[in-house]
């Protein structure tokens, strides 16, 4: 068919709703119009999980994919014709019935500095604190500057460079592509050479996707293909493939064609952090990618081997909770986003719930409360925590309510984990106090004013009474109403052995009653957590742990997993530097992202 014949009568571009987003979208769509002026075109703005969640790690939300399967939900789903990703973005992975038709506008693809104190990453301070999104960035950034202190920092390029400015940062890096698509190129410190900073495959590069049985769409952006682009990017993507690099995987691979070659620069780290290797190879191009896929497995095959040792001549990067084992006591449909957290960070985590989250024994009262609140007869919900969130959803669902249930009041979250599953549900939240308690949740509410307000109260059997009798001191109307329930869960006995033999480094409590219930389980043998590091998410779980004779070293102030794993980090490198002493016996740990 020739793409004169091709008749459509719009042709409907998807993207991300960000300002980096639209530009790289519009861009393409210039392209198009000046190679179809025959074709409309429209623009529609799809929400990605990246997009919702821009405060939890992209390891933790699921790596690549986070920034794309909205996009590819709605290409699938005939809402759009064809989806403009960063190709960075793009899972090795294909959707079935989707094809990359284009590759085009490849920017500079090397990673950049940007820092306050205008100088490079070889001259910034000791110590620095370096922010990125990205394990790849972290693991070369660390092979340079060894005394650096990697944060996590998510957002927009206009939110991380705001931050780069910030006092309590020394610099970010992040892809010279996104800086330069929106004019800010003054701000770059330093453009890392690619031999030091070997880039994401695809950065850089826009892709366009299309659906595979739909040959109109699919023809005419394949007019739009530059191999000038296509061919390297598809060699790096090949790199990929053979990895099947997942979130946790540092992996970078840069492919330049030179006549009828192709040097490909890559590198591969593993998950745990103890390994990493570099290559710059020559390859013909016409078996380029078959080749990139071998050479990729050889690699993965060189990380993984027991007892590989890194060459001297080439960096070598170690995950700041590499060697340690880690023991998770959160509910079992929990534990997996902190054991993600501690692999990626390089930990080994033993997962052992001592609670585990169930309906309550009546589901009367929580019925009666959400017809009061699909009536719009409550002021306020407030919720304490994300189980309450996942209850009231499960059973709203149950009962044919949607997220319209919260329309006509105003809620309220303790801690940014909960506000998160509130936002995927489509709930947008009120009101978040900075300190993630109960506390500082009815000082929020008080200051509002809510004398003669109603309020929902949607708790665990557990929960502490300070915030419905602080909202009833205030002049409230409470209804206090139990969600769910948590209860005891016995340690199986090889984690049991594994603790009693001194196997286990550290013991995270996410809650007080997982600090109960696992002195519980362990009976007499419980002085074990004597030996073990105890790392607490916040001050009423350390509370809970010092009643039970538990002397916690970390307390995380933010309470969210990705502030228990900072914090530990931080106590770790503490523990290197032999600088732990507070005088206590306690290191009081905020995130990194609040604190040099």
């Amino acid at each position: 068919m020739a793409l004169s014949t091709i008749k459509m009568p719009v042709l409907r571009f998807g993207t991300r709703g960000s300002a980096l987003a639209l530009a790289q979208t519009g861009a393409v769509e210039r392209i198009f119009r000046l190679r179809h002026p025959e074709v409309e075109t429209a623009t529609a703005v799809i929400q990605t999980e990246g997009d919702v969640d821009k405060t939890s790690p992209l390891t933790l939300i699921g790596g690549r994919g986070v920034f794309t399967s909205a996009l590819q939900g709605a290409l699938t789903g005939g809402t759009i014709d064809a989806a403009v990703h960063s190709a960075k973005d793009l899972p090795s992975e294909r959707p079935s019935g989707l094809q990359l038709s284009a590759f085009l506008i490849r920017e500079d693809p090397r990673d950049v500095l940007v820092s306050r104190h205008g100088c490079p990453l070889a001259e910034l301070p000791p110590s620095p604190l370096i922010g990125t999104s990205s394990r790849r960035r972290a693991a070369q950034v660390l092979a340079q500057r060894p005394d650096a202190r990697i944060v996590d920092l998510r957002g927009n390029v206009d939110t991380r460079l705001r931050k780069a400015l910030e006092p309590d940062i020394d610099g970010i890096v992040l892809a010279a592509a996104g800086v330069t698509r929106m004019g800010w190129d003054h701000v770059i410190t330093e453009y890392l050479p690619i031999e030091r900073s070997i880039p994401s495959p695809g950065q850089g590069a826009l892709a366009v996707e299309t659906r595979i049985q739909d040959e109109g769409p699919g023809r005419l952006i394949a007019d739009l293909d530059d191999p000038a682009v296509s061919v390297p990017v598809r060699v790096e993507r090949a790199f990929l493939r053979g990895v099947a690099g997942g979130c946790t995987t540092p992996i970078g691979a840069h492919a330049e064609v030179i006549g009828d070659r192709v040097r490909l620069q890559c590198m591969l780290g593993a998950e745990d952090g103890r390994h990493a290797e570099w290559d710059d190879v020559d390859l013909p191009v016409a078996d380029a990618e078959d080749l990139a896929i071998d050479l990729a497995r050889r690699m993965l095959a060189s990380v993984h081997r027991s007892g590989h040792v890194v060459p001297e001549t080439k960096p070598q990067f170690r995950a700041p909770l590499a060697g340690l084992t880690v023991l998770v006591t959160r509910a079992p449909e929990q534990a997996g986003d902190l054991s993600s957290a501690l692999l990626a960070a390089g930990a080994e985590p033993v997962e052992a719930p001592t609670i585990r989250i169930d309906p309550p024994l009546d589901w009367a009262s929580l019925d009666e409360a959400l017809q009061r609140l699909r009536a719009g007869e409550y002021d306020w919900i407030v919720f304490t925590s994300a189980n309450a969130v996942r209850q009231i959803r499960k059973r709203s669902q149950q009962l044919g309510y949607d997220s319209a249930l919260f329309d006509h009041t105003g809620v309220a979250a303790v801690g940014t984990t909960t506000a998160g599953e509130l936002e995927a549900y489509g709930v947008s939240v009120d009101v978040v106090p900075e300190k993630f308690t109960a506390e500082a949740v009815l000082e929020a509410l008080t200051d509002l004013g809510v004398a003669g307000q109603r309020i929902l109260l949607p708790q665990g059997n557990l929960a502490r009474k300070t915030l419905a009798e602080g909202l009833r001191a205030a002049g409230a109307l409470v209804d206090s109403v139990e969600t769910y329930r948590t209860s005891p869960v016995a340690i199986s006995p090889p984690v049991r052995d594994r603790m009693l033999r001194g196997a286990i480094d550290v013991a995270t409590f996410a809650s007080p009653s997982s600090v109960r219930n696992l002195v519980d389980a362990l009976g007499h043998a419980s002085s074990v957590l004597q030996r073990m590091v105890i790392a607490c998410v916040g001050p009423m779980t350390a509370e809970t742990a010092r009643r039970h004779g538990i002397e916690p070293d970390v307390v995380a102030e933010e309470s969210t997993v990705h502030g228990l794993v900072d914090a530990l980090i931080q106590h770790q490198a503490a523990v290197a530097a032999g600088k732990t002493a507070t005088g206590t016996g306690i290191d009081v740990l905020v995130p990194q992202q609040a604190t040099r």
